[in-house]
């Protein structure tokens, strides 16, 4: 699912040119290696110390966590990765860099964490309780929930002061530029998912020069607004919900005949009238959290064994589910709120957020979408909402992407995937004018390496072997 400000545009001849980032003018940074706190065969942590202002070097520096896997084959260079919203590179990397074999035969694998996230300045929002208050709270764009929403913004703006004005993705793209040299690149190899699509937009319009082979892949809309953004979440949410309920019809699971119906009466009923699981309390929210598991198959028939032990009164299994998602801790607060405040830090940072009366439309326009899921809380609407209330102003540069160089970028859009819709993809190719999109037909939010061998083909085929897929080039769906 899925890690989405007050400059304004620099000159368009410096824009264009990438003479914009005065980072560039310093001395090569450097990164030492050594050893990582997560213990994972064959990567390697460092750090890299960039400027916190870019174009203020005298206003101190803050430095980036970076991993890096060695290629395991005839080196071409090093490959700089970012799956996406929510940050914390260096982890996800660890975790999943078994599934990026191929291209680390060819390429050191180099994660990071980018600014505001894992072990890069992250955000801090207070201790946490505001953001638990706001996860516990029934869904709805409420006094109570903008009261709640307002203390959480302000809680950032007060243990995040430094952080925040500097955490857009213009910023964290200049320090991509950074780690290019400090890798010993001339160029940037590089390999986005999702959000990374749009930092790779970015990268690509302010150093159009230093642009090596990139791939975008579940390209994203960088012009979309907050509300887009969150009617593009909702809807991929009600989407796998409503799969969900007709798999449930079909097997006669312990929904009965109208799952959908038995649900809505559960959440009401959880809404007003919370089950208690030990010191523990299942309301109607974090029932709503658990319904997201409802865009993952392989969890449908626990899913629905856990809602129906709910219907007669036992909420222990749905509070489990909801854990996963929520990541409840000892003290009463919530894992969840290191990604959404990393969130929230770079989408308040790019976008223009909505007013009071956008927000009050956006309420009644997603609760139509979606009964479960659109009514506003942190499971759906909570960006835009919050971003409202965000101390800094927003930079268009984080949003901007107009490649002007001659190197092909790579995009890649799945037909089906409603969180980052194919025309969002597609715009993002133009926007490129260099970009070759590649469509691939079934419903992943990223289709490498998952995504059968045609688009393994065109991804390992353009950055192993500078091969450019053909345009147009679509690729039949898999299971």
């Amino acid at each position: 699912m899925l890690r989405y400000p007050a400059a304004s545009l620099l000159a368009g001849a410096l824009l264009l040119t990438g003479l914009a980032a005065p980072a560039a003018q310093a001395a090569t940074p450097a990164i030492s290696w050594g050893a990582c706190a997560q213990k994972v065969a064959g990567m390697e942590c460092g750090t890299l110390t960039v400027p916190l202002d870019h174009a203020d070097p005298k206003a101190g520096t803050l430095d980036v966590a970076v991993s890096r896997f060695k290629a395991t084959g005839r080196r071409i260079g090093s490959l700089v990765m970012n799956f996406g919203g929510g940050g914390n590179g260096v982890a996800i990397l660890g975790a999943a860099h078994a599934q990026y074999a191929a291209l680390r035969a060819g390429y050191d694998l180099i994660g990071f964490d980018p600014r505001g996230s894992g072990g890069t300045a992250p955000v801090r929002c207070g201790d946490g309780r505001a953001f638990a208050r706001l996860v516990e709270l029934n869904p709805g764009y409420t006094k109570a929930f903008r009261r709640e929403t307002a203390a959480f913004a302000r809680a950032c703006a007060k243990d995040s002061a430094r952080i925040l004005p500097h955490a857009g993705t213009a910023d964290t793209a200049r320090d991509l530029d950074l780690l290019r040299a400090a890798l010993g690149e001339d160029k940037l190899h590089y390999y986005g998912k999702s959000y990374g699509s749009a930092l790779g937009g970015v990268y690509a319009t302010l150093f159009p020069g230093r642009l090596g082979r990139m791939v975008l892949d579940a390209g994203v809309e960088p012009r979309q607004s907050l509300l887009q953004l969150e009617r593009g979440v909702t809807l991929a949410l009600q989407t796998g919900y409503e799969r969900f309920l007709a798999d449930c019809a079909r097997r006669a699971c312990e929904l009965g005949k109208n799952p959908g119906r038995t649900i809505e009466r559960l959440l009401k009923r959880l809404e007003h009238d919370p089950l208690q699981v030990g010191k523990r309390r299942l309301g109607r929210a974090l029932a709503t959290s658990a319904l997201t598991f409802a865009t993952t198959r392989e969890a449908w028939p626990g899913l629905s064994a856990a809602i129906g032990q709910a219907v007669k009164g036992d909420g222990e299994t749905l509070l489990a589910v909801s854990d996963y998602v929520t990541q409840p801790l000892p003290d009463g607060t919530y894992g969840s709120y290191a990604g959404t405040a990393t969130n929230l830090a770079v989408y308040c940072r790019d976008r223009i957020r909505p007013g009071e009366k956008e927000l009050r439309r956006d309420q009644a326009e997603l609760s139509r979408l979606s009964p479960v899921f659109g009514p506003i809380g942190v499971t759906s609407g909570f960006l835009a909402a919050a971003c409202r209330y965000w101390p800094v102003g927003a930079d268009a540069e984080g949003r901007t992407v107009a490649h002007t160089g001659a190197t092909p970028v790579v995009v890649i859009g799945s037909r089906k995937d409603v969180a980052a819709p194919l025309s969002g993809a597609a715009s993002l190719a133009r926007q490129l004018r260099t970009g070759i999109l590649v469509t691939y037909e079934g419903d992943m939010h990223g289709a490498y390496p998952d995504g059968g061998p045609c688009v393994t083909g065109a991804v390992e085929g353009y950055l192993l072997r500078g091969e450019r897929p053909g345009r147009n080039l679509s690729c039949p769906a898999v299971r």
